[in-house]
């Protein structure tokens, strides 16, 4: 049975008393109140436009807005992100009795927390994932065997952003008890919380559903990994998200290759998704009072994925080997062969799992590589800005002086 349509605030899309401060601010920088403003939430980045998501009359409206660069708190243009609170104004002479306006995106509120992923190529910068998120989910099948080396590096992430980070195990039903209960045990140690869905009966949301309850999740794992799944089931407790043509399929989803388990891009955009709270008139009481203002953000699936550039976030991922790393006798210790490696002493006393490490190692070496591509890819923007404000200037200079250039 779908779920009744209930009555949003803008608490629904997590709207708090701190937001109101910033918003009221941003709304007198522009030389008027928050009233003169449309107050949204950016929902969806296309190419050229973006989706927004606000409150009327006890709905939410869905409004869309020409994607351009803004002004953020740091008095910087830069482009929204998906989960961005910003400040609008309709366009005159768009929208009409069916359409809403188009609005013009005017300010980006200052950010709670802003997740990137760096490329996996060479040219490309840090792709932004969702802007004011709580938690990340890590969403990773049992089949094929997880991967303890995509797990680490998404938690370096969530790290990296200041954010929790929680790991959900899904298809648990295709291994056995003694098989997921190791992949608890040695994958979920770094992490703030571990959950296991299984598909034999359709998925429980509930622990999901009570994890996330009254905070903004981003989903993020492999392609075929179930995050459109377990988003459906979020949205329709009770309801099997697999079913084929389900009316109550709000993310499309697809099978997966059963010989390896890999699954195709179905999701191919950000997209913020609003759970109704149980609080809220016409729900269903499946988790508690706090879901009001439950925001989900399912995310494509990454096929490949870059270190993070920062490397105290891996240390924060790999206490255990930063912990040994800080006893060591010099500062910048390589671990390999100087004298008095606390590292080495480790692992030769077999305290310290000599993978593990490996995996540190080469996460700590792909992020110095990632620092020093961005500081040369700085390094040319920074020369073409000067060289065009040269060439400007220098036609300045000849049309005072009367000669063409």
């Amino acid at each position: 049975m779908t779920t009744p349509p209930a009555t949003y605030t803008l608490e629904a899309l997590g709207f708090d008393p701190s937001w109101q401060g910033a918003a009221i601010r941003a709304a007198f920088t522009l030389d008027g109140t928050l009233d003169d403003f449309t107050l949204a939430r950016v929902s969806a980045v296309h190419r050229t436009r973006c989706e927004l998501l606000t409150c009327e009359r006890g709905e939410l409206v869905k409004l869309s807005a020409p994607l351009r660069p803004v002004e953020n708190d740091y008095g910087e243009e830069e482009y929204p992100v998906v989960g961005d609170w910003v400040l609008a104004q309709p366009i005159p002479g768009t929208g009409g009795e069916t359409h809403p306006s188009e609005h013009k995106l005017l300010v980006i509120l200052p950010r709670r927390s802003y997740l990137t992923r760096p490329s996996a190529t060479r040219e490309s910068a840090d792709q932004p994932v969702a802007a004011n998120v709580d938690m990340l989910c890590i969403v990773e099948p049992c089949f094929p065997e997880p991967s303890i080396g995509r797990i680490e590096r998404y938690t370096a992430l969530a790290h990296a952003s200041g954010v929790q980070v929680a790991l959900i195990f899904t298809k648990g039903d295709l291994v056995t008890a003694e098989q997921l209960a190791g992949y608890r045990e040695s994958l979920g140690s770094d992490v703030d919380a571990v959950l296991t869905v299984c598909t034999d009966n359709g998925y429980d949301p509930a622990p999901v559903a009570e994890l996330v309850a009254g905070r903004t999740t981003a989903f993020l794992g492999r392609s075929g990994a179930g995050k459109s799944t377990l988003v459906n089931a979020l949205l329709n407790p009770g309801v099997n998200p697999r079913e084929d043509g389900s009316e109550n399929q709000v993310q499309v989803t697809s099978a997966v290759r059963g010989t390896d388990g890999k699954g195709r891009h179905t999701t191919t955009s950000r997209q913020m998704i609003v759970l109704p709270g149980a609080g809220e008139s016409g729900t269903d009481c499946f988790v508690a009072e706090s879901s009001a203002g439950t925001v989900l953000i399912d995310t494509p699936g990454v096929r490949a994925l870059a270190a993070t550039s920062d490397s105290a976030a891996i240390d924060e991922t790999f206490d255990d080997v930063s912990s040994y790393a800080s006893a060591c006798r010099y500062s910048d210790c390589s671990h390999s062969s100087e004298p008095g490696c606390a590292v080495q002493q480790a692992l030769t006393a077999g305290v310290l799992n000599p993978e593990r490490f490996e995996r540190y190692r080469r996460m700590m070496a792909e992020s110095a590589r990632l620092r020093l591509r961005s500081q040369e890819r700085e390094y040319r923007q920074s020369n073409r800005a000067f060289t065009k404000a040269n060439k400007a200037g220098r036609r300045t200079l000849m049309s005072f002086k009367g000669r063409a250039n």
